[in-house]
């Protein structure tokens, strides 16, 4: 016969089995857990730098960095070729436009008849002894017309001024074309000639301008 003791322990035995069971039963009912979701694909920015990475992708970076590099250094040198032919031009004129003048300057000086101040007016359509020979048929109005997009600021509303003074010239020399030659140049004619030589001649060129 089985004292009370061993009962007790037979049934703490049978309690701690049937909680296990239970358990066990209780964990076989439960639903399985749902799977975990898959990763999100990749994006644009990782493929691409996946893709720049890759040999394709680091040759085709290099070509279309050499290739920019390359345009870009062009396109510097032709703006370089460019500035340097303005620049000449502008000097090529400069220097023609200032002989020009000093030319008329000093054949207006001396002239004593009208046929003195048509010579001396020659210079604004052409020039007798040209500093750059290809200039020698452009009259000063045009070669202001040529300086003008190669200047900035006063330079600029100067040789408007000069252009515009120097088409009165123009005007003045096609007054005295029907009076002869040989006709003494009146204190007026010279008067005027002489104050419209005298403001463009004072609309010098800076110089380094």
């Amino acid at each position: 016969m089985l004292t009370e003791d061993e009962m007790k322990r037979i049934a703490a035995e049978e309690r701690y089995r049937h909680s296990i069971r239970k358990s066990l039963e209780e964990e076989s009912a439960r639903p399985a857990a749902d799977p975990p979701p898959p990763p999100p694909p990749p994006g644009f920015g990782a493929k691409l730098y996946e893709f720049l990475n890759s040999s394709v992708g680091m040759w085709l970076l290099s070509s279309v960095v050499l290739t920019g590099g390359a345009a870009f250094l062009q396109q510097v040198q032709h703006q370089h070729e460019i500035s340097l032919k303005n620049q000449a031009d502008l000097t090529s004129h400069r220097f023609e436009i200032e002989h020009r003048l000093d030319g008329m300057s000093f054949l207006l000086r001396r002239a004593v008849t009208v046929g003195d101040a048509k010579a001396a007016l020659g210079g604004v359509f052409k020039s007798a002894i040209p500093v750059a020979p290809e200039l020698q048929n452009r009259s000063l109005a045009s070669l202001y017309l040529s300086i003008y997009p190669l200047l900035a600021g006063t330079e600029k509303q100067k040789t408007n001024k000069a252009y515009h003074i120097v088409k009165e010239l123009e005007d003045v020399e096609l007054m005295l074309q029907p009076l002869p030659d040989s006709k003494p140049l009146d204190d007026a004619q010279r008067a005027q000639i002489t104050k419209l030589m005298t403001a463009i001649q004072q609309l010098k060129f800076d110089d380094g301008k």
